[in-house]
């Protein structure tokens, strides 16, 4: 499946593009992400937590970033597997940077999810996208209030909220179901 997702901060690109440099600050501010280790030359270990309602999916795995300073851009590539419940996952993920007036910079996240294994019936719902829309909010937020912080202390100390499996899961349910209805009904 494939998801695009776009927010923009107020702050010049200059002042944003270092923190999308800085790995181990960026994995902060996505949800359920840890960073196990940096391998060097790009190649990184990590962990994701999703709870999706019933499901709950730790997938450890291994990613490459590349970037790009001079467009602004980076790729990531990840592979991931829930050993206790048989899930696996690729993802291909494009960032890009675009200054906006000169003192707003918009980020747009492109994702090529792949999913197998008992996670991937909420592929078919619209349900990750749903849920993605929500994680890309929470690290929105999460990039905003780095930003936005006086000291180098204070940006370190602030990380994502952790996502409520529940919640997430029945708020995400009913914005699918809102889309749902919203085309049925024009």
């Amino acid at each position: 499946m494939e998801i695009t997702e776009q927010f923009t901060v107020s702050r010049p690109i200059g002042s944003v593009w270092p923190l999308f440099e800085d790995v181990p600050e960026l994995v902060r501010c996505l949800p359920g992400a840890e960073l196990t280790s940096d391998n060097g030359d790009g190649t990184f270990d990590g962990r994701v937590t999703v709870k999706l309602g019933p499901i709950s999916s730790s997938f450890d795995g291994a990613a490459t970033i590349e970037f790009d300073p001079d467009a602004f851009t980076l790729n990531i590539k990840g592979r991931g597997v829930d050993r206790s419940g048989g899930s696996h996952g690729r993802v291909d993920v494009d960032v890009r940077l675009v200054a906006v007036d000169g003192d707003h910079t918009e980020v747009t996240i492109e994702a090529r999810v792949t999913l197998a294994g008992p996670i991937a019936q909420f592929g078919r719902t619209g349900l990750v996208n749903e849920i993605s829309r929500r994680l890309i909010d929470e690290f929105s937020a999460c990039i905003h209030a780095k930003l936005a912080a006086e000291t180098s202390e204070e940006a370190a100390s602030i990380v994502s909220s952790e996502v409520q499996g529940v919640s997430l899961f029945l708020t995400s349910t009913w914005g699918v179901f809102v889309r749902w209805w919203k085309r049925l009904v024009s």
